[in-house]
């Protein structure tokens, strides 16, 4: 009686390029946390660009070995991509285009104080500089 030999045991060329895929997307929203935590308020360009690499690596991983697990790994941090690059973008601002520039006068407004007192150009008129900062956000 002949007995079969042991079968190798199966390789699944390309797991270690899964887990750097999955791995990705977690360590550039980590970053950005970390970049919060240290008051660093720069766009996180960096974030869906991790993503986006995990969806190239997930590619060649499934390019390798293709397996039920690749492809839903490979939808889901594409979704995930796409949504973060959705999100960046949205966050660009459009030039400005507005009255205030340099070396021009500033053009006339009303506005208020924090403690409700009136404020306007008049105010800034006299001898002394003045600096006006505009935060240009989306609220």
């Amino acid at each position: 009686m002949t007995t079969a030999p042991d079968a190798a045991p199966r390789r699944y060329p390309g797991r270690h390029l899964l887990f750097l895929d999955l791995i990705l997307p977690v360590l550039g929203v980590a970053a950005y946390a970390g970049q919060i935590w240290l008051r660093n308020l720069t766009a996180p360009w960096y974030v869906p660009a991790a993503a986006t690499l995990g969806v190239v690596v997930i590619v060649v991983a499934l390019w390798r070995s293709r397996t039920v697990w690749r492809i839903v790994a490979l939808v889901l941090v594409t979704l995930l991509a796409a949504g973060e690059w959705f999100i960046l973008l949205g966050m660009l601002l459009p030039p400005y285009a507005g009255p205030a520039a340099e070396g021009k006068l500033f053009p006339a407004f009303a506005s208020a104080r924090a403690d409700g007192a009136p404020f306007t150009q008049a105010d800034l008129a006299g001898e002394q500089n003045t600096v006006l900062v505009f935060f240009r956000g989306r609220w």
